[in-house]
């Protein structure tokens, strides 16, 4: 597969090289946890396979006291972050050291991590596009020149929580990028029986607010995409809508059956979009990236990976008295 070269990157070529090693890692990861469901060793994995290249691109664009409040499909978003695969593992198997949730929580149903100033949301859909504006709100007021990416799928812009927080936004011209990464089903409902006008980005202007449409396989725009929509949020223009389109190449999740809703001729198109093989032909293209030191980068972030499981595996579970530890005010 061979990419079209953009005349000039948004980034430096260590910038890219970067963000290939996150879309590998992400990747490792997700292969990784398929492989452990099916062997019966983890119960559940909700795939980010096609997101990689927005999540990651966009992600790398934050600065390090910026916040990001990642959807549950944001594996990518945490990786670029600084999640490590020990530490997503413990996630994986709901661990006593899972740092997301204390083993509270399905794999990605809560990607919040302090540390990482990734901040903690609901599983229930959309639910976080309002904190978001809610934590732009407060870095507005101490006026801290931090910036918050709230990323969601086409799914959470049929939601009333979507239109409330980004009207709150564009009203009180906050610093936050919302990021629609539409894979063109909200579980298993196509985009046009869930989307009216079948644009989300045309939404932006009926909020006074950027709208920018970009295609969620080519890396170097998403990212070129997020920097924009990033400086402007810094330089006090408000909010930016960015809806990224790419394809899903696997399932909703490992309890779905795409089959029933899908045909197999759209799952198989779906794989020839993988943005990460699109973004290695664009790398190699410039003479960035070998084939050789792209196979070589994914086998170590495999075992890396692999290894990872092993040991989070082994980890002490959480105990039953802990239940109620973080949930309740003391």
């Amino acid at each position: 597969m061979r990419a079209q070269v953009t005349d000039t990157p948004a980034g430096s070529r260590d910038e890219y090289l970067r963000i290939h090693g996150w879309m590998c890692a992400a990747k490792a990861l997700d292969d990784r946890m398929h492989m452990l469901v099916r062997q019966g060793r983890a119960p559940f994995v909700g795939s980010a396979r096609g997101h990689e290249g927005i999540q990651v691109a966009a992600t790398a664009a934050l600065e390090p006291q910026d916040w990001l409040v990642p959807h549950y499909r944001g594996l990518g978003n945490a990786v670029t972050r600084g999640l490590t695969a020990r530490e997503w593992m413990l996630a994986v198997f709901a661990k006593a050291a899972d740092p997301l949730s204390g083993g509270r929580n399905i794999p990605g149903g809560c990607f919040s991590h302090a540390g990482l100033r990734i901040a903690p949301v609901s599983q229930v859909v959309a639910s976080w596009i309002p904190k978001a504006s809610g934590i732009a709100f407060a870095s507005k007021l101490r006026g801290d020149g931090s910036v918050t990416l709230c990323t969601f799928g086409d799914g959470a812009t049929s939601k009333g929580d979507f239109h409330e927080g980004i009207n709150f936004a564009a009203v009180h011209r906050l610093p936050v990028v919302f990021v629609c990464e539409n894979n063109g089903y909200a579980i298993s409902v196509p985009l046009r029986l869930q989307v009216g006008g079948g644009s989300v980005v045309e939404r932006a202007a009926g909020y006074g607010i950027a709208g920018v449409a970009v295609d969620g396989t080519d890396v170097p725009a998403c990212y070129r995409a997020a920097r924009e929509a990033l400086a402007r949020a810094r330089a006090g223009d408000g909010p930016t809508l960015i809806e990224a389109r790419i394809w899903r190449i696997n399932a909703h999740t490992s309890e779905d059956d795409q089959a029933k809703y899908r045909d197999a001729e759209e799952v198989e198109e779906a794989g020839r979009h993988d943005p990460l093989v699109r973004f290695e032909a664009w790398l190699e293209d410039r003479g960035w990236l070998t084939a050789e030191e792209a196979r070589t980068l994914r086998e170590r972030l495999d075992r890396e990976a692999a290894e990872a499981a092993d040991w989070a595996e082994t980890q002490p579970d959480p105990r039953p008295e802990d239940l109620a530890t973080h949930v309740y005010a003391p």
